[in-house]
């Protein structure tokens, strides 16, 4: 395995720049990098792959249309985690208003292994991509975005700080209490991934 540095946050920051500038292909390559992201941020809340698709394909449209709304470029990722979340829950408020007035019953959880892995981090496998998935979908919705960001993203405790605007502190306490919660299950990746 291969130990690539992921780019500063500095990075995201000229490339937003940049897209207020009118140069579209920077936001393009926000999208490549942040894709991963916000379709397992989307999958863990919407149990459908191509709804969860939809969502983050909203999401980034979103995200392009407010861009000069976002007051810390740095912190676009967090930012963009934000109106994942937020489109996440407008499409189940959707879904319960529509199930209410048909009287649907709700869909069947997904099957975690039939979902193909998106583009996978360059730094886990798709097998370890899916692994992490399953395992992280047993998590509260609270501390799933955080293990995301680090296993989908690539980010490091510190940048998923910065991009959260917490202390890098207190992040470390979050995925260590992720991690007990789940170490029997992710004791192969972990050994696996330097973290």
């Amino acid at each position: 395995m291969t130990d690539e540095p992921r780019q500063p946050a500095a990075a995201d920051e000229q490339l937003v720049l940049a897209t207020l500038q009118g140069e579209v292909s920077s936001f393009g390559t926000l999208v490549e990098r942040y894709w991963n992201l916000v379709f397992a941020l989307a999958l863990t809340r919407i149990n459908d792959p191509a709804e969860a698709e939809d969502v983050a394909q909203e999401s980034f449209l979103k995200a392009y249309s407010h861009l000069r709304s976002l007051r810390r470029p740095a912190r676009f990722a967090g930012w963009l985690s934000k109106i994942t979340l937020q489109q996440c829950t407008n499409t189940v408020r959707a879904h319960i208003r529509w199930r209410m007035t048909f009287a649907q019953e709700a869909a069947e959880p997904a099957d975690w292994e039939a979902i193909p892995a998106y583009s996978p981090n360059p730094g886990l496998t798709e097998a370890q991509t899916q692994f992490v998935r399953q395992t992280v979908g047993k998590l509260p919705k609270t501390l799933q975005g955080l293990v995301l960001m680090r296993f989908m993203a690539g980010l490091s405790a510190v940048q998923i700080a910065e991009q959260l605007g917490k202390r890098p502190g207190t992040v470390r306490v979050y995925l260590h209490r992720a991690y007990q919660m789940l170490r029997k299950d992710l004791a192969p990746l972990l050994e696996e991934v330097e973290l």
